[in-house]
């Protein structure tokens, strides 16, 4: 399954410390770049990418100093005793992180009306477009394309693709044959239904 979670940024300090005292700010790289702009406002901070945003929390909560603070959701700031000194300070109030639940096991549940694959065309004018013009032929609504390298290769991609098309339609099994011959390489991820 695949579910979309709205994230709030929040700015957690201890009890005590005043925002322009703060010298450095702990967080996930993902968490800093949505709070750029916020950033700004604190030019003489030094800002410390962690694993993820409860680690910055945690670390804020054991440090000795005064002047730290973290960037991260207030339930992060509850677990670890921090007061939110300032919320929602991501840059963009359509703040939202996709979760999915992957299984090792191929299991196709009933719904499943999404699908994410990755393939490689080959070098020759045209191949992508041909890809694409099947999407439009089937009229398959295409989610999301993303063009990723390929490492260890020159100028080689690999493309993702999040289609919507209920696993079941005649047309899936049908598109996903015919994709898999015109690539160089082709990996379906699977298919899953979206929680809203």
């Amino acid at each position: 399954r695949s579910v979309r979670v709205k994230i709030n940024h929040s700015l957690l300090a201890k009890p005590g410390t005043r925002k322009e005292n703060i010298r450095e700010i702990f967080s996930h790289p993902q968490a800093i770049a949505q709070c750029e702009e916020y950033l700004k406002k604190f030019p003489g901070a030094v800002v410390t990418e962690v694993e993820n945003t409860a680690v910055a929390a945690k670390k804020v909560a054991e440090s000795d100093r005064p002047d730290v603070a973290a960037i991260g959701s207030e339930i992060n700031g509850e677990l670890y005793g921090l007061r939110t000194l300032e919320s929602e300070i991501q840059d963009n109030g359509n703040n939202y992180t996709r979760f999915i639940c992957i299984s090792r096991e191929l299991e196709i549940y009933p719904g499943a009306d999404r699908t994410s694959i990755m393939l490689v065309v080959g070098h020759t004018p045209g191949c992508l477009y041909q890809v694409l013009s099947h999407f439009n032929a089937m009229g398959i609504n295409l989610l999301k394309l993303e063009s990723r390298p390929i490492p260890s290769s020159n100028f080689e991609f690999m493309f993702y693709f999040d289609i919507e098309e209920p696993v079941y339609a005649d047309e899936f099994p049908r598109l996903m044959n015919q994709l898999e011959q015109m690539s160089v390489d082709f990996r379906y991820l699977g298919s899953y239904s979206e929680l809203a």
